[in-house]
């Protein structure tokens, strides 16, 4: 298989036993919707962590109570089976439930073990102030930790922050240093790999193809 995947995804693709079968239930549903989420269905009862992850990430795009309730159960699921994709996948459901406390705590597990998507989105949360108490502080916090794991939009956030508040001229200085130095290293990837992790905000890079 081809890929266009983000570095996480990928590694958990290549460690997936059922990858093929996966890959062709993720292409049924496009074809016959009900045939393919059974397929999914009868690979998450093996234990597929990446077929619960889908599960719920397709459950969770769609509308109604029930869907959004099975949705995180499927995530959950896949969180607790090992997936860092399905941890994600969880915390960003939370999101857009706004359940802003049980997505932080999510994106807090993530970014304990050095996931920089997470870190950029608790960054993102806390500047917003639209799901918890807008924290600037938290949020720079947070920010900093993604760039320094090698995130580049959130290079691009600090920037913003740093000039946009009241951080003095000394941050501004890094304000613009910031941008001077993302902005190849964003061409390159924009380019080359825009499924990178190091650009990674709430997407999902769906599959291999």
């Amino acid at each position: 298989m081809g890929a266009t995947l983000g570095e996480n995804l990928q590694r958990e693709w290549d460690q997936e036993p059922q990858a093929p079968d996966l890959w062709e239930a993720l292409k049924l549903i496009d074809e016959d919707r009900a045939s393919g989420i059974s397929k999914l269905t009868e690979l998450s009862a093996t234990g597929s962590a990446l077929a619960m992850m889908y599960m719920g990430e397709i459950l969770s795009r769609e509308e109604g109570e029930s869907s959004s309730d099975v949705a995180e159960r499927w995530l959950l699921r896949s969180a607790e089976a090992g997936s860092i994709e399905g941890r994600f996948q969880l915390a960003t459901h939370y999101e857009r439930v706004r359940a802003g406390q049980r997505a932080i705590e999510e994106h807090k597990k993530l970014a304990e073990v050095g996931y920089a998507p997470a870190m950029y989105l608790l960054g993102s949360i806390f500047y917003s102030g639209t799901l918890v108490d807008r924290d600037i502080h938290k949020a720079v916090k947070f920010f900093e930790q993604a760039k320094n794991a090698g995130h580049l939009p959130a290079m691009g956030y600090l920037s913003w922050i740093y000039r946009s508040e009241s951080f003095g001229w000394k941050s501004k200085l890094r304000a613009h240093w910031n941008c001077l130095v993302k902005i190849p290293a964003v061409i390159w990837f924009v380019a080359r790999h825009p499924h990178s992790d190091r650009m990674r905000g709430f997407s999902l890079p769906w599959s291999p193809g």
